[in-house]
């Protein structure tokens, strides 16, 4: 694996369509994505407009989709680091913020059988194109998607959410 890259996976009791249905489904998005989050019509080609704010509309900010194969694959460009990046990536001079913004990297979602059919899905997440190990969007897609996936899986697996009443 390349130090600039993150790559993860993860086995999900559900099917291949129900899962790429999740990565794409707006209503579902806000709940894994906890408001934030993606919109699409996800053919090639289409931008990405993403939501930065759960009070707040979707905007565009240059992401496009690369690849669309519903049940198999999904990848898109992401978006640059936003302002609010700034405070809480606390950077130490304008320059290092300069070079900081101009990195364009992208997201793949791969979805496969799982070696041992009773594991499920497989789906692994590479989030790649960083510009170096030391990236601020690499250190910050490392714990965040960690956090999604794990919600999406307790989503497409009927699990509860702890804000849920028991």
């Amino acid at each position: 694996m390349d130090k600039s890259e993150f790559v993860y996976a993860l086995y999900i009791q559900t099917s291949a369509e129900k899962l790429y249905h999740a990565l794409t489904d707006p209503e579902l998005i806000k709940i894994y994505m906890g408001g934030y989050g993606p919109d699409s019509t996800w053919e090639p080609g289409a931008p990405v407009r993403w939501k930065m704010d759960p009070d707040g509309e979707f905007e565009e900010v240059g992401q496009r989709v690369l690849e669309a194969e519903p049940g198999k694959r999904l990848s898109y460009t992401w978006h640059t680091l936003q302002p609010m990046h700034r405070q809480m990536f606390d950077f130490a001079s304008d320059e290092e913020w300069d070079r900081a913004v101009q990195e364009r990297s992208k997201v793949a979602f791969d979805i496969e059988p799982a070696e041992e059919p009773e594991l499920g899905i497989k789906l692994t997440l590479t989030h790649d194109g960083f510009d170096s190990p030391d990236s601020r969007m690499l250190e910050g897609v490392s714990g965040g998607w960690v956090a999604i996936l794990s919600t999406l899986k307790t989503l497409l697996e009927g699990g509860k959410f702890l804000d849920e009443p028991a």
